[in-house]
């Protein structure tokens, strides 16, 4: 009888993958040009290969760009394969190609793989202008993010078609790309920044705060640190009765970084009038990222919740005392306190912070004094 027990067979091997044996670049070329739609198809299959010689047939796959309009695949793969082009080789003809799949007669994919390609090769065609910007509204998060990374480079130049687009549309279609693609149009021409400012602010009394106002007031913040936006952020945020928008606004706080270091004193102060743990790792979680001064965090209410919080309150509040460690160095009697009541989680981050506090952590303390006489 055969021996069937499954440890005495062998597994069956895996086929071998062939690599893809690339066309030279004259076969390349002459199948880009080809009359038969389904041989430039495959051609630009081809062309999207590691190190394909579409170098030597930029003005073929140029051709064939023109040529794949209304083939969805092939204009995509166009897109994408143009896209590879190095960025100093690349001809005005290969930018207008771009710019014509960039173009709204095309479906989403070809458009996000034309201004991709415009990413890639650090172009921002001005017949593509109106194009790109439109995607900075469109229903696709990917087509905006995309949109964003073209723009961003050039959105100086492109400044009157953006504000084109954020015009032609009520503010509660506006989205965070179209508004910091907006807010980087202004460059360091503080009028400009200035009447940017009054006009996002003045139309989002319209607006929801979710998601248009907290990204506007985003936006507008980055333009100005010191503007009516950072503080409509702050009180926002501050607005513990409408945990969405106020948790939103801690997040687009914490996105700005140091540049809302001044409202960290602010924030910090938040941390007084709530026990929900939810809220105050929200909390602390900005303000990790604020930075603020030691003297602007509330000390005595830091240590009430690493002492008697619940677990994931007091872990976040031992992470604000990390912050300056050497000044809050006399708190790690109260973490030393509450690792003897602690949960094992609990206890390796009550540990980590008393090393940052001390230099000794108190699972090693505990190992010594357990292995004491």
């Amino acid at each position: 009888m055969a021996n069937t027990d499954a440890s005495n067979t062998s597994p069956t091997p895996l086929p071998t993958v062939q690599p893809i044996a690339l066309w030279p670049a004259d076969v390349l070329a002459r199948h880009l040009v080809s009359e038969d739609p389904m041989a430039r198809t495959v051609a630009l299959g081809m062309a999207v290969q590691p190190a394909a010689p579409i170098e030597a047939c930029i003005d073929a796959l140029t051709r064939c760009a023109a040529l794949s309009h209304g083939d969805a695949l092939a204009s995509q793969l166009a897109a994408t394969a143009l896209g590879c082009i190095t960025p100093e080789r690349a001809t005005p003809a290969v930018h207008e190609g771009l710019a014509q799949l960039a173009g709204p007669q095309h479906g989403n994919p070809v458009r996000i793989a034309a201004a991709h390609a415009m990413f890639r090769l650090k172009c921002l065609p001005v017949p593509a202008h109106d194009a790109v910007c439109a995607l900075l509204l469109d229903a696709d998060g990917n087509a905006r993010k995309v949109a964003l990374l073209a723009i961003t480079p050039f959105a100086r130049q492109a400044a009157a078609s953006i504000a084109k687009q954020i015009a032609g549309v009520s503010p509660d279609r506006w989205t965070a790309e179209a508004l910091h693609a907006l807010a980087r149009s202004a460059g360091d021409d503080d009028r400009l920044r200035n009447q940017l400012e009054t006009y996002v602010m003045r139309n989002l009394s319209s607006a929801p705060l979710l998601p248009t106002g907290i990204a506007a007031y985003g936006a507008l913040a980055h333009l100005n640190p010191q503007g009516p936006a950072m503080a409509a952020l702050v009180q926002v945020a501050g607005d513990a009765s409408n945990p969405a928008p106020s948790l939103a606004a801690l997040e687009a706080l914490a996105e700005l970084g140091q540049a809302t270091q001044p409202t960290a004193k602010a924030v910090a102060q938040m941390l007084l009038a709530t026990d929900e743990p939810a809220r105050e790792e929200a909390l602390c979680r900005t303000l990790l990222r604020l930075k603020p001064a030691a003297k602007d965090l509330p000390v005595a209410r830091v240590l009430q919740r690493v002492e008697s919080a619940p677990d994931r309150a007091c872990a976040a509040h031992c992470l604000l005392l990390c912050l300056h460690a050497k000044d809050f160095a006399p708190a790690a009697a109260v973490v030393s306190k509450r690792y003897a009541l602690a949960g094992a989680p609990l206890q390796k981050i009550l540990s980590q912070t008393h090393q940052a506090l001390t230099g000794a952590g108190l699972n090693e303390l505990q190992a010594k004094s357990a292995s004491s006489p």
